[in-house]
C-alpha cells in the first residue's frame, strides 16, 4: 500500500475559505506492518484515511492500495440505525466483499467478539457509541482483511474491549494484514505500530520509529520532554498559582520500572505522574491523588 498525495501550490489556487487539507505527504505500508498517523485536530489525518479507503479522491498525487480493505474510518459507518444488530452484521459484512454463506459462517464469532448478545435484535440507533464501535470493529476484522484502516475507533470501547482489540490486532499482523492507525494516543501508536507519521496542518513533520514520532509530537503539544511511556498525556492546565505547576501526563510503571500499557487487577504498579514547572521546584514536593 502506498499514497503520494503532493504539489506546490499557490494561495492563487485557492478560493476563499479553502486551504489544502494534505499536501506533499508521501509513505508506503507493507504485509504486515502498522503505521500510525499521529497530530492534532485538523491535521489531515482522517482525511488521508478516506484517501485511502477510496472515499476521497486527492486532486494531485496517487494512492495505490492492494488487497481488500476493511475501513472503520466512522463510528457507525455502513451502519442502518433503524436496523437490528443482526441485519447490519449481513449488511455491513457484504458490503466489505463477503457472500452470505460466509456471513453465516463468520456469524457467531462476530457476535461473540462484539458482546452484543442480548442487544443482536434491537435496532442499532438503540445502541450506545461503545457498542456501536465494537460491532463494527468486530465486523471489519472477521471479513479476512489485507488492509485494515481505523480511525480512532477504539477510543469510544471499554478497557476490557479495547485489550482484546488490541490481541486481535497483533494477531492479524501476524496472519500479514497491513493497518494503519489514527490516534490521539501514544501508547496506542507506540504499542501498536512499527512506524509513525506526524502531521500538522496537512504536512508531514516527521516519518519514523514510532516512538521518535511520538516523542517529537509531544514534544511539541507539552512544550517539553515527552511522556514516551504508555499513559494518558493530559492537555496541560492554567500553571497553579502558588507552585508555578501545572499537570501534563499519568503513566504506570511495573515494580521493575517497565512502561506498563495493561495493569491487571493485583499487580503492583507505580502509578507517574508528569508535571511541569514555571519555577524551579520544593525539595519535597507532593502529588495528590482523590478517588470519586
Amino acid at each position: 500500500m502506498g499514497a503520494r498525495v503532493w504539489g506546490q501550490h499557490s494561495p492563487a489556487d485557492l478560493r476563499p475559505g479553502e486551504f489544502w487539507a494534505l499536501d506533499d505527504v508521501s509513505f508506503a505500508v507493507n504485509r504486515g506492518e502498522a503505521i500510525g498517523l499521529i497530530g492534532p485536530n485538523g491535521s489531515g489525518k482522517t482525511t488521508l484515511l478516506r484517501m485511502l479507503s477510496g472515499l476521497v479522491l486527492p486532486d494531485r498525487g496517487t494512492v495505490t492500495v492492494r488487497g481488500k480493505v476493511a475501513p472503520l474510518v466512522a463510528l457507525g459507518a455502513g451502519f442502518s440505525p433503524v436496523l437490528t444488530g443482526r441485519e447490519n452484521i449481513y449488511a455491513n459484512m457484504a458490503i466489505l466483499g463477503l457472500s452470505r454463506r460466509q456471513i453465516r459462517q463468520r456469524f457467531e464469532a462476530v457476535v461473540d467478539f462484539a458482546g452484543i448478545g442480548d442487544a443482536l435484535e434491537a435496532p442499532v440507533q438503540s445502541y450506545s457509541s461503545g457498542m456501536a464501535a465494537r460491532l463494527g470493529f468486530a465486523c471489519a476484522v472477521h471479513t479476512d482483511p489485507d488492509v485494515l484502516l481505523i480511525d480512532e475507533v477504539l477510543a469510544v470501547g471499554d478497557a476490557k474491549f479495547r485489550s482484546k482489540c488490541f490481541r486481535k490486532l497483533y494477531e492479524l499482523r501476524q496472519q500479514g494484514v497491513a493497518f494503519v492507525l489514527v490516534s490521539h494516543s501514544s501508547t496506542a501508536i507506540t504499542n501498536v505500530c512499527d512506524r509513525a507519521l506526524y502531521l500538522l496542518w496537512g504536512r508531514l513533520m516527521l516519518a519514523g520509529a514510532a516512538t521518535t514520532v511520538v516523542n517529537a509530537y509531544e514534544e511539541d503539544l507539552f512544550g517539553g520532554e515527552g511522556l514516551l511511556t504508555p499513559g494518558v498525556a493530559i492537555a496541560p492546565l492554567a500553571a497553579d498559582s502558588a507552585t508555578g505547576m501545572k499537570l501534563v501526563g499519568v503513566w504506570f510503571r511495573d515494580a521493575a520500572g517497565r512502561p506498563l500499557a495493561h495493569p491487571e487487577t493485583g499487580q503492583p504498579v507505580r502509578l507517574c505522574v508528569g508535571v511541569q514547572s514555571e519555577i524551579r521546584p520544593c525539595d519535597r514536593c507532593g502529588v495528590a491523588c482523590f478517588h470519586w
